[in-house]
């Protein structure tokens, strides 16, 4: 098992949209992060 934190998306109703796994090298590249984020929160914007 990795080590590091899950952060999980789910939408209104409670499903699951998206899951990353925030280990030390992903941490390491907030920009990278954040923009995977955002298109995440983007497409299920769109879906609803």
């Amino acid at each position: 098992m990795k080590t590091g934190y899950r952060l999980l998306l789910v939408d209104r109703d409670g499903v699951l949209v998206s899951e990353f796994q925030l280990t030390e090298r992903a941490l390491a590249q907030p920009e990278a992060f954040v923009v995977a984020l955002q298109e995440s929160i983007e497409s299920v914007e769109e879906a609803e």
